[in-house]
Protein backbone atom coordinates (compact mmCIF):
# COMPACT_ATOMS: atom_id res chain seq x y z
CA UNK A 1 0.00 0.00 0.00
CA UNK A 2 1.14 3.55 -0.02
CA UNK A 3 3.66 4.99 2.50
CA UNK A 4 3.26 8.80 1.52
CA UNK A 5 -1.01 8.96 0.84
CA UNK A 6 -2.04 11.96 -0.20
CA UNK A 7 -5.37 13.18 1.75
CA UNK A 8 -8.02 11.86 4.33
CA UNK A 9 -11.59 11.10 3.80
CA UNK A 10 -13.07 14.17 5.36
CA UNK A 11 -11.41 17.21 6.81
CA UNK A 12 -9.46 16.54 10.10
CA UNK A 13 -9.26 19.97 11.95
CA UNK A 14 -7.63 18.52 14.98
CA UNK A 15 -5.84 15.44 16.09
CA UNK A 16 -5.80 14.52 19.91
CA UNK A 17 -2.95 13.39 21.33
CA UNK A 18 -4.72 9.82 22.71
CA UNK A 19 -2.41 7.39 22.50
CA UNK A 20 0.44 8.72 24.28
CA UNK A 21 1.19 8.38 28.10
CA UNK A 22 0.28 11.85 29.15
CA UNK A 23 0.26 11.61 32.81
CA UNK A 24 -3.51 12.35 34.62
CA UNK A 25 -1.85 15.08 37.02
CA UNK A 26 -0.25 17.20 34.66
CA UNK A 27 -1.37 20.88 36.04
CA UNK A 28 -0.42 22.50 32.43
CA UNK A 29 -2.92 20.51 30.69
CA UNK A 30 -6.73 22.01 30.35
CA UNK A 31 -9.40 19.16 30.49
CA UNK A 32 -12.82 19.78 28.46
CA UNK A 33 -16.14 18.01 28.66
CA UNK A 34 -16.85 17.90 24.86
CA UNK A 35 -20.58 16.22 23.21
CA UNK A 36 -18.78 13.89 20.39
CA UNK A 37 -20.37 12.05 17.42
CA UNK A 38 -18.34 8.43 17.57
CA UNK A 39 -18.20 5.80 14.56
CA UNK A 40 -16.49 7.95 11.69
CA UNK A 41 -14.33 6.18 9.78
CA UNK A 42 -11.29 7.44 8.29
CA UNK A 43 -9.52 6.89 4.90
CA UNK A 44 -5.96 7.55 3.60
CA UNK A 45 -6.51 7.44 0.04
CA UNK A 46 -8.09 3.67 -0.77
CA UNK A 47 -7.14 2.08 2.32
CA UNK A 48 -9.27 2.50 5.94
CA UNK A 49 -7.34 3.65 8.54
CA UNK A 50 -7.62 1.94 11.78
CA UNK A 51 -6.26 3.83 15.00
CA UNK A 52 -4.59 1.84 17.61
CA UNK A 53 -3.09 3.18 20.64
CA UNK A 54 0.83 1.92 21.46
CA UNK A 55 -0.08 -1.31 22.78
CA UNK A 56 -2.34 -1.98 19.08
CA UNK A 57 -5.74 -1.43 20.64
CA UNK A 58 -8.07 -0.05 18.58
CA UNK A 59 -9.19 3.75 19.78
CA UNK A 60 -12.52 5.75 18.66
CA UNK A 61 -11.99 8.41 16.48
CA UNK A 62 -14.62 11.08 17.12
CA UNK A 63 -16.10 14.39 15.98
CA UNK A 64 -16.89 17.40 18.30
CA UNK A 65 -18.75 20.71 16.79
CA UNK A 66 -17.71 20.08 13.40
CA UNK A 67 -13.95 19.19 14.16
CA UNK A 68 -12.69 15.52 13.47
CA UNK A 69 -10.50 14.33 16.43
CA UNK A 70 -8.08 11.30 15.31
CA UNK A 71 -5.44 9.82 17.63
CA UNK A 72 -1.92 11.63 16.90
CA UNK A 73 -0.01 8.31 16.76
CA UNK A 74 -2.25 6.59 14.47
CA UNK A 75 -2.25 9.51 11.85
CA UNK A 76 1.33 10.11 12.24
CA UNK A 77 2.62 6.87 11.97
CA UNK A 78 0.19 6.36 8.95
CA UNK A 79 2.35 8.79 7.30
CA UNK A 80 5.41 7.56 7.81
CA UNK A 81 6.26 9.85 10.76
CA UNK A 82 7.58 9.52 14.38
CA UNK A 83 5.70 10.38 17.19
CA UNK A 84 7.98 10.74 20.85
CA UNK A 85 5.96 12.51 23.88
CA UNK A 86 7.92 15.06 26.43
CA UNK A 87 6.55 14.47 29.70
CA UNK A 88 7.78 17.22 31.04
CA UNK A 89 7.03 20.02 28.91
CA UNK A 90 3.51 17.69 27.82
CA UNK A 91 4.89 18.14 24.31
CA UNK A 92 4.75 15.85 21.62
CA UNK A 93 7.21 15.58 18.52
CA UNK A 94 6.23 14.43 14.99
CA UNK A 95 9.51 14.10 12.83
CA UNK A 96 10.73 12.18 9.70
CA UNK A 97 9.49 9.48 7.85
CA UNK A 98 9.85 5.79 9.26
CA UNK A 99 13.10 4.20 8.04
CA UNK A 100 12.87 2.68 4.80
CA UNK A 101 12.71 -1.46 5.19
CA UNK A 102 14.74 -2.05 2.17
CA UNK A 103 17.65 0.27 3.81
CA UNK A 104 19.85 -2.78 4.58
CA UNK A 105 18.72 -4.58 1.37
CA UNK A 106 20.60 -1.71 -0.65
CA UNK A 107 23.58 -1.11 1.66
CA UNK A 108 24.31 -4.58 0.24
CA UNK A 109 23.08 -4.51 -3.39
CA UNK A 110 25.22 -1.30 -4.13
CA UNK A 111 28.43 -1.18 -1.51
CA UNK A 112 28.54 -4.59 -0.54
CA UNK A 113 27.53 -3.78 3.36
CA UNK A 114 26.62 -6.81 4.84
CA UNK A 115 23.83 -7.25 7.37
CA UNK A 116 24.87 -5.77 10.97
CA UNK A 117 24.33 -7.89 14.18
CA UNK A 118 21.81 -6.79 16.63
CA UNK A 119 24.09 -4.59 17.98
CA UNK A 120 26.81 -2.47 15.72
CA UNK A 121 30.05 -3.11 16.34
CA UNK A 122 32.46 -0.36 15.41
CA UNK A 123 34.69 -2.40 13.05
CA UNK A 124 31.88 -3.29 11.21
CA UNK A 125 30.40 0.26 11.25
CA UNK A 126 33.63 1.76 10.36
CA UNK A 127 34.05 -0.49 7.35
CA UNK A 128 30.45 0.17 6.81
CA UNK A 129 31.68 4.06 6.28
CA UNK A 130 34.76 3.37 4.01
CA UNK A 131 32.43 1.77 1.82
CA UNK A 132 30.23 4.87 1.52
CA UNK A 133 33.20 7.36 1.13
CA UNK A 134 33.36 8.33 4.78
CA UNK A 135 36.27 7.84 7.07
CA UNK A 136 36.59 5.77 10.29
CA UNK A 137 35.31 6.71 13.56
CA UNK A 138 38.23 8.18 15.91
CA UNK A 139 36.77 6.77 19.61
CA UNK A 140 36.93 3.30 21.04
CA UNK A 141 35.17 1.05 22.46
CA UNK A 142 31.55 0.84 22.30
CA UNK A 143 30.10 3.01 19.39
CA UNK A 144 26.40 5.30 20.25
CA UNK A 145 24.20 6.71 18.32
CA UNK A 146 25.61 10.05 18.57
CA UNK A 147 28.77 9.23 17.92
CA UNK A 148 27.36 7.44 14.53
CA UNK A 149 25.58 10.71 13.68
CA UNK A 150 28.68 12.69 13.66
CA UNK A 151 30.30 10.35 11.23
CA UNK A 152 27.49 10.20 8.64
CA UNK A 153 27.19 13.67 8.33
CA UNK A 154 30.96 13.86 7.96
CA UNK A 155 30.98 11.19 5.54
CA UNK A 156 27.75 13.01 3.80
CA UNK A 157 29.49 15.98 3.09
CA UNK A 158 28.10 18.09 5.51
CA UNK A 159 30.66 18.78 8.26
CA UNK A 160 30.86 22.51 7.47
CA UNK A 161 27.11 22.92 7.84
CA UNK A 162 27.58 21.27 11.34
CA UNK A 163 30.30 23.31 12.27
CA UNK A 164 27.72 26.68 11.37
CA UNK A 165 25.69 25.67 14.58
CA UNK A 166 28.48 26.66 16.96
CA UNK A 167 29.06 30.22 15.22
CA UNK A 168 29.45 32.72 17.02
CA UNK A 169 26.85 34.83 15.61
CA UNK A 170 24.08 32.59 16.96
CA UNK A 171 25.99 31.21 20.24
CA UNK A 172 22.28 29.21 21.63
CA UNK A 173 21.60 27.48 17.69
CA UNK A 174 22.72 24.03 19.00
CA UNK A 175 20.61 24.56 21.85
CA UNK A 176 17.82 26.09 19.94
CA UNK A 177 17.38 22.71 17.16
CA UNK A 178 17.63 20.47 19.93
CA UNK A 179 14.96 21.82 21.99
CA UNK A 180 12.73 22.34 18.93
CA UNK A 181 13.01 17.98 18.31
CA UNK A 182 12.76 18.00 22.22
CA UNK A 183 16.25 16.06 22.18
CA UNK A 184 18.48 16.43 25.35
CA UNK A 185 21.44 14.89 26.75
CA UNK A 186 23.91 15.61 23.85
CA UNK A 187 27.17 16.04 24.65
CA UNK A 188 29.20 19.23 23.39
CA UNK A 189 30.82 17.21 21.09
CA UNK A 190 27.78 15.34 19.26
CA UNK A 191 25.76 18.19 19.90
CA UNK A 192 26.12 20.31 16.37
CA UNK A 193 26.41 17.20 14.27
CA UNK A 194 23.28 15.64 15.64
CA UNK A 195 21.31 19.41 15.74
CA UNK A 196 22.47 19.25 11.80
CA UNK A 197 21.37 15.82 11.33
CA UNK A 198 17.63 16.24 12.62
CA UNK A 199 17.26 19.47 10.43
CA UNK A 200 18.32 17.53 7.13
CA UNK A 201 16.10 14.28 7.83
CA UNK A 202 19.80 12.01 8.42
CA UNK A 203 18.20 11.33 11.93
CA UNK A 204 14.98 11.28 13.70
CA UNK A 205 14.37 13.04 17.35
CA UNK A 206 13.16 9.53 18.34
CA UNK A 207 16.67 8.22 18.14
CA UNK A 208 18.10 7.25 21.67
CA UNK A 209 21.08 8.90 20.97
CA UNK A 210 23.66 7.79 24.18
CA UNK A 211 22.77 4.61 23.96
CA UNK A 212 24.50 1.58 21.67
CA UNK A 213 24.20 1.71 17.60
CA UNK A 214 21.56 -1.23 16.80
CA UNK A 215 20.93 -2.47 13.34
CA UNK A 216 18.52 -0.72 11.81
CA UNK A 217 19.55 2.77 13.16
CA UNK A 218 23.24 2.25 11.57
CA UNK A 219 21.37 1.34 8.21
CA UNK A 220 19.21 4.55 8.21
CA UNK A 221 22.21 6.50 9.36
CA UNK A 222 24.24 5.01 6.22
CA UNK A 223 21.15 5.11 3.68
CA UNK A 224 20.92 8.67 4.40
CA UNK A 225 24.25 9.71 4.16
CA UNK A 226 24.44 8.13 0.72
CA UNK A 227 21.10 9.72 -0.31
CA UNK A 228 22.79 13.53 0.60
CA UNK A 229 25.99 12.67 -0.55
CA UNK A 230 24.34 11.84 -3.79
CA UNK A 231 25.27 8.10 -4.00
CA UNK A 232 21.67 6.60 -3.25
CA UNK A 233 18.61 6.53 -5.64
CA UNK A 234 18.22 8.65 -7.81
CA UNK A 235 14.38 9.78 -8.51
CA UNK A 236 11.85 12.24 -8.87
CA UNK A 237 9.68 11.12 -6.05
CA UNK A 238 7.06 8.40 -5.47
CA UNK A 239 4.14 7.51 -7.59
CA UNK A 240 1.38 8.75 -4.26
CA UNK A 241 3.55 12.03 -4.12
CA UNK A 242 1.14 15.19 -4.95
CA UNK A 243 3.42 16.94 -6.59
CA UNK A 244 4.95 13.97 -8.84
CA UNK A 245 3.11 15.07 -12.21
CA UNK A 246 4.59 18.34 -12.30
CA UNK A 247 8.19 16.58 -11.49
CA UNK A 248 7.28 14.62 -14.39
CA UNK A 249 6.55 17.12 -16.41
CA UNK A 250 9.34 20.11 -15.61
CA UNK A 251 12.06 16.95 -16.24
CA UNK A 252 10.37 15.72 -19.41
CA UNK A 253 11.27 19.52 -20.42
CA UNK A 254 14.30 19.77 -19.02
CA UNK A 255 15.33 17.07 -21.86
CA UNK A 256 17.72 18.43 -24.70
CA UNK A 257 19.30 15.96 -27.46
CA UNK A 258 22.53 14.40 -26.60
CA UNK A 259 24.78 12.25 -28.57
CA UNK A 260 27.53 10.09 -28.56
CA UNK A 261 28.60 9.95 -32.17
CA UNK A 262 30.15 7.09 -32.21
CA UNK A 263 27.79 5.09 -30.65
CA UNK A 264 24.98 6.26 -32.40
CA UNK A 265 26.98 5.22 -35.84
CA UNK A 266 27.68 2.00 -34.65
CA UNK A 267 23.78 1.47 -33.17
CA UNK A 268 22.51 2.49 -36.96
CA UNK A 269 25.17 -0.53 -38.32
CA UNK A 270 23.49 -2.87 -35.72
CA UNK A 271 20.14 -2.31 -36.97
CA UNK A 272 20.88 -2.32 -40.69
CA UNK A 273 23.10 -5.60 -40.69
CA UNK A 274 20.54 -7.15 -38.54
CA UNK A 275 21.96 -7.28 -35.32
CA UNK A 276 19.67 -5.65 -34.12
CA UNK A 277 15.87 -4.07 -34.50
CA UNK A 278 16.83 -0.67 -32.50
CA UNK A 279 18.96 0.44 -29.62
CA UNK A 280 18.34 3.42 -27.00
CA UNK A 281 21.29 6.19 -26.19
CA UNK A 282 21.44 6.82 -22.43
CA UNK A 283 23.36 9.01 -20.31
CA UNK A 284 24.63 7.10 -16.83
CA UNK A 285 23.80 11.12 -14.75
CA UNK A 286 19.93 9.76 -15.12
CA UNK A 287 20.66 6.43 -13.81
CA UNK A 288 18.00 5.48 -11.39
CA UNK A 289 20.00 3.43 -9.05
CA UNK A 290 16.77 1.56 -7.91
CA UNK A 291 17.03 -2.11 -6.48
CA UNK A 292 16.25 -4.55 -9.42
CA UNK A 293 14.25 -6.87 -7.66
CA UNK A 294 11.99 -4.53 -7.47
CA UNK A 295 12.32 -2.38 -10.36
CA UNK A 296 10.42 -2.62 -14.26
CA UNK A 297 11.45 -0.11 -16.58
CA UNK A 298 8.77 1.14 -19.09
CA UNK A 299 10.07 2.98 -22.05
CA UNK A 300 7.71 5.70 -24.02
CA UNK A 301 7.86 9.30 -25.92
CA UNK A 302 4.67 10.93 -25.00
CA UNK A 303 4.91 12.65 -21.31
CA UNK A 304 1.15 13.02 -21.31
CA UNK A 305 1.19 9.00 -21.40
CA UNK A 306 4.06 8.86 -18.03
CA UNK A 307 1.64 11.17 -16.36
CA UNK A 308 -1.42 9.16 -16.65
CA UNK A 309 0.23 6.15 -15.95
CA UNK A 310 1.57 7.32 -12.60
CA UNK A 311 -2.09 8.62 -12.21
CA UNK A 312 -3.49 4.68 -12.78
CA UNK A 313 -1.15 3.39 -10.68
CA UNK A 314 -2.34 5.37 -8.19
CA UNK A 315 -6.17 4.40 -8.60
CA UNK A 316 -5.28 0.70 -8.49
CA UNK A 317 -3.39 1.48 -5.07
CA UNK A 318 0.25 0.44 -6.68
CA UNK A 319 2.93 2.84 -5.34
CA UNK A 320 6.72 3.28 -6.77
CA UNK A 321 9.39 4.89 -6.71
CA UNK A 322 9.68 7.16 -9.51
CA UNK A 323 12.94 8.34 -12.11
CA UNK A 324 12.25 8.90 -15.60
CA UNK A 325 15.51 8.68 -17.46
CA UNK A 326 15.73 9.89 -21.50
CA UNK A 327 16.88 8.17 -23.98
CA UNK A 328 17.63 8.81 -28.06
CA UNK A 329 15.85 5.73 -29.35
CA UNK A 330 16.67 4.61 -32.83
CA UNK A 331 14.85 1.44 -33.87
CA UNK A 332 12.99 -0.21 -36.85
CA UNK A 333 10.01 1.05 -37.89
CA UNK A 334 7.11 -1.64 -38.83
CA UNK A 335 5.68 -0.33 -41.90
CA UNK A 336 1.93 -2.13 -40.37
CA UNK A 337 2.18 0.76 -37.90
CA UNK A 338 1.20 2.94 -40.65
CA UNK A 339 2.78 4.35 -44.23
CA UNK A 340 5.97 5.75 -42.93
CA UNK A 341 6.03 8.20 -45.83
CA UNK A 342 3.04 9.92 -44.60
CA UNK A 343 4.78 9.98 -40.78
CA UNK A 344 5.25 13.91 -40.30
CA UNK A 345 8.14 14.42 -39.11
CA UNK A 346 8.91 16.63 -35.14
CA UNK A 347 11.77 18.13 -33.30
CA UNK A 348 11.83 14.82 -31.39
CA UNK A 349 10.45 12.15 -33.99
CA UNK A 350 11.99 11.54 -37.93
CA UNK A 351 11.73 8.51 -40.26
CA UNK A 352 14.76 7.44 -42.78
CA UNK A 353 14.32 4.85 -44.89
CA UNK A 354 17.38 2.81 -45.05
CA UNK A 355 18.39 0.01 -48.06
CA UNK A 356 15.83 -2.57 -48.51
CA UNK A 357 13.07 -0.35 -48.10
CA UNK A 358 13.35 -0.58 -44.39
CA UNK A 359 13.12 2.71 -42.11
CA UNK A 360 14.73 3.47 -39.17
CA UNK A 361 13.05 5.93 -36.45
CA UNK A 362 14.83 8.58 -34.45
CA UNK A 363 12.99 9.23 -31.47
CA UNK A 364 13.23 11.32 -28.41
CA UNK A 365 11.97 8.97 -25.38
CA UNK A 366 12.46 8.15 -21.76
CA UNK A 367 12.03 5.06 -19.59
CA UNK A 368 10.31 5.73 -16.55
CA UNK A 369 12.38 3.60 -13.36
CA UNK A 370 9.74 2.22 -11.29
CA UNK A 371 10.90 0.54 -7.68
CA UNK A 372 7.70 -0.89 -6.37
CA UNK A 373 6.99 -1.04 -2.90
CA UNK A 374 6.68 -5.11 -3.03
CA UNK A 375 7.12 -7.65 -6.12
CA UNK A 376 3.62 -8.52 -5.49
CA UNK A 377 2.90 -4.30 -7.25
CA UNK A 378 5.57 -5.41 -9.74
CA UNK A 379 3.79 -8.45 -11.13
CA UNK A 380 0.59 -6.55 -10.85
CA UNK A 381 2.05 -4.14 -13.27
CA UNK A 382 1.62 -5.97 -16.57
CA UNK A 383 -2.06 -6.67 -15.92
CA UNK A 384 -2.66 -2.32 -15.60
CA UNK A 385 -1.08 -2.13 -18.66
CA UNK A 386 -2.80 -4.84 -20.31
CA UNK A 387 -5.92 -3.28 -19.56
CA UNK A 388 -5.11 0.34 -19.99
CA UNK A 389 -2.55 1.40 -21.80
CA UNK A 390 -2.04 -1.60 -25.05
CA UNK A 391 -3.72 -1.74 -28.19
CA UNK A 392 -5.30 -5.19 -28.98
CA UNK A 393 -7.19 -5.84 -32.73
CA UNK A 394 -9.93 -6.48 -30.72
CA UNK A 395 -10.30 -3.11 -29.47
CA UNK A 396 -9.52 -0.81 -32.16
CA UNK A 397 -11.53 0.26 -35.37
CA UNK A 398 -9.98 0.08 -38.82
CA UNK A 399 -7.88 3.03 -38.31
CA UNK A 400 -6.31 1.72 -35.30
CA UNK A 401 -7.76 4.01 -33.01
CA UNK A 402 -9.05 2.22 -29.63
CA UNK A 403 -12.99 1.41 -29.62
CA UNK A 404 -12.38 1.25 -25.27
CA UNK A 405 -10.64 4.03 -23.34
CA UNK A 406 -7.19 3.70 -23.16
CA UNK A 407 -4.31 5.80 -21.92
CA UNK A 408 -3.00 8.48 -24.31
CA UNK A 409 -0.48 7.23 -27.00
CA UNK A 410 -0.92 3.68 -25.74
CA UNK A 411 0.89 1.41 -28.22
CA UNK A 412 0.61 -2.08 -29.61
CA UNK A 413 4.25 -3.56 -28.55
CA UNK A 414 4.90 -1.28 -25.37
CA UNK A 415 7.99 -2.15 -23.91
CA UNK A 416 8.39 -3.41 -20.08
CA UNK A 417 11.53 -5.04 -18.23
CA UNK A 418 12.89 -6.02 -15.72
CA UNK A 419 16.27 -7.43 -15.14
CA UNK A 420 15.22 -9.97 -12.53
CA UNK A 421 12.93 -12.86 -13.26
CA UNK A 422 9.48 -12.52 -13.32
CA UNK A 423 6.83 -15.13 -11.64
CA UNK A 424 4.29 -14.06 -14.74
CA UNK A 425 5.66 -16.38 -17.31
CA UNK A 426 5.03 -14.34 -20.31
CA UNK A 427 7.58 -12.50 -19.99
CA UNK A 428 10.20 -13.97 -22.28
CA UNK A 429 14.48 -13.90 -21.97
CA UNK A 430 16.59 -11.10 -24.12
CA UNK A 431 19.91 -9.95 -23.60
CA UNK A 432 20.52 -6.02 -23.30
CA UNK A 433 23.83 -5.89 -24.99
CA UNK A 434 24.92 -3.02 -23.37
CA UNK A 435 28.05 -1.26 -25.11
CA UNK A 436 29.58 1.76 -23.28
CA UNK A 437 31.80 5.01 -24.74
CA UNK A 438 32.17 6.81 -21.07
CA UNK A 439 29.31 8.00 -19.23
CA UNK A 440 27.70 7.45 -22.28
CA UNK A 441 26.12 3.82 -23.38
CA UNK A 442 23.52 1.93 -25.85
CA UNK A 443 21.33 -0.85 -25.46
CA UNK A 444 20.48 -3.23 -28.28
CA UNK A 445 18.43 -5.86 -27.29
CA UNK A 446 18.66 -9.39 -28.78
CA UNK A 447 17.62 -12.74 -28.45
CA UNK A 448 20.15 -14.88 -26.56
CA UNK A 449 21.06 -16.83 -29.44
CA UNK A 450 21.73 -14.09 -31.21
CA UNK A 451 24.22 -12.07 -29.16
CA UNK A 452 26.84 -13.14 -31.59
CA UNK A 453 25.74 -11.05 -34.04
CA UNK A 454 25.89 -8.11 -31.77
CA UNK A 455 29.31 -9.21 -31.11
CA UNK A 456 30.51 -9.76 -34.74
CA UNK A 457 29.23 -6.03 -35.85
CA UNK A 458 31.10 -4.21 -32.96
CA UNK A 459 33.91 -6.31 -33.34
CA UNK A 460 33.98 -4.89 -37.17
CA UNK A 461 32.87 -1.54 -36.54
CA UNK A 462 34.24 -0.63 -33.54
CA UNK A 463 37.01 -2.55 -32.51
CA UNK A 464 37.81 -0.77 -29.22
CA UNK A 465 34.71 -1.25 -27.98
CA UNK A 466 33.07 -4.06 -25.51
CA UNK A 467 29.81 -5.79 -25.47
CA UNK A 468 28.23 -6.35 -22.20
CA UNK A 469 25.38 -8.72 -22.08
CA UNK A 470 22.91 -9.05 -19.23
CA UNK A 471 19.61 -10.63 -18.76
CA UNK A 472 16.42 -8.79 -19.22
CA UNK A 473 13.06 -10.27 -18.87
CA UNK A 474 10.32 -8.70 -21.22
CA UNK A 475 6.65 -8.30 -21.88
CA UNK A 476 5.31 -10.80 -24.26
CA UNK A 477 4.10 -7.99 -26.67
CA UNK A 478 7.64 -6.46 -26.87
CA UNK A 479 9.06 -10.08 -27.67
CA UNK A 480 6.67 -10.37 -30.21
CA UNK A 481 8.05 -7.42 -31.96
CA UNK A 482 11.94 -8.37 -31.64
CA UNK A 483 10.77 -11.60 -33.05
CA UNK A 484 8.42 -10.70 -35.84
CA UNK A 485 5.89 -12.89 -34.29
CA UNK A 486 3.36 -10.49 -34.29
CA UNK A 487 2.38 -6.81 -34.23
CA UNK A 488 0.28 -6.81 -31.02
Amino acid sequence: MKKHPRFLSGIIAAALILTLAIPAGAASLVRKTLQVDSGISVYLDDSKLVPTDINGKAVDVFSSNGTTYLPLRALSEALGKNVAWDTATNTAYVSGYAADDKNAEYLQTYFGIAPFSATVSRTDFDAALVKIGGSKTSGTGNLTVAEAVKAVVCAAGMEKLALTYTAPVDVDKVAERLAAYGVTGISDTYAAYVAAALDTDMAMSTYNFSSALDAATADALLMAASDVAGKGRNYLGNASDSDIYAKLQSTWNSFTNFDDEKLSALGAQLVIQGASTGYGLKYDGYNANFLPKYTLQYGHSDITHAVQLIGLLNSEGIDAKVQMEPKVSIYEYMVEWGDPTKVQATPTYELKEIAGGRWLCYAMEYDLKLEFDTTADKEAFNGVIEDYAKKYDNIVDADGKPTVPLLTGSWWQPLYSSTVKMENTSFKLLKDNVIRDGAYSIHPFSLPENVAKTVAVVAKEAPDLKVESSDLYVNAAFYNYITGADHQ
